[in-house]
């Protein structure tokens, strides 16, 4: 019969080598991406990249939920415009949709896209002076799914997985070893062994 002592270390071992088991099957949780757009805008032409590429629709872009989104907005026309994602098609900026401030110059702003996911249109929805930003004032977003990595299991990435799994082997070889010294020293008359 082993000793409390020796039982609390072999139970503490193998409750370390569970723990450890479990987490190299664990995914970690992505990180969200920081991502930048700079638009130029105008009532007349629409949103472009640069300030030479403004079109109806305005460029495609793309992010995935939980991103850190910065939007660089310029307005080219002197009006006043509002860069919004309309989530429900209704041409106006509602409480849950992500919607900038009002800028007539530029305007730096920063949100986090939330957990809805799909293609949606992005507009403006000012329609101070002549005419409306609605009609030219648009491009579509998609929004994908949180991006996720799997762990690598080769060499030459991430090396998570190759590190967990060469620790739960060590730990499996000193519960070997203890658990073979322990029997033998467990036994009467077996002598230990000499020291070197």
């Amino acid at each position: 019969m082993m000793s409390k002592p020796r039982m609390a270390f072999v139970v503490a071992l193998g409750i370390a080598a569970a723990l450890l088991g479990v987490s190299a099957f664990s995914t970690p949780a992505a990180a969200a991406n920081n991502v930048s757009f700079t638009l130029f805008g105008s009532r007349a032409g629409g949103w472009g990249l640069t300030n030479t590429t403004v079109t109806s629709p305005g460029p495609a872009l793309t992010v995935h939920v939980g991103d850190n989104v910065t939007l660089n907005l310029t307005s080219l026309d002197a009006f006043t415009h509002r860069w919004f994602i309309d989530y429900n098609g209704n041409n106006v900026s509602n409480g849950a949709e992500p919607t900038s401030p009002n800028f007539g110059t530029a305007l730096l702003w920063n949100f986090t896209v939330s957990n809805v996911t799909g293609t949606f249109r992005y507009r403006s929805d000012r329609t101070g002076g002549p005419g409306d930003d609605l009609s030219t004032m648009w491009g579509n977003i998609t929004i994908l799914a949180a991006q996720t990595t799997p762990p690598p299991l080769l060499p030459g990435g991430e090396n998570t997985v190759l590190i967990v799994a060469g620790v739960i082997v060590i730990i499996v070889a000193v519960i070997a070893f203890a658990a073979f010294f322990w029997r033998r020293m467990g036994k009467p008359g077996t002598p230990p062994p000499p020291p070197q």
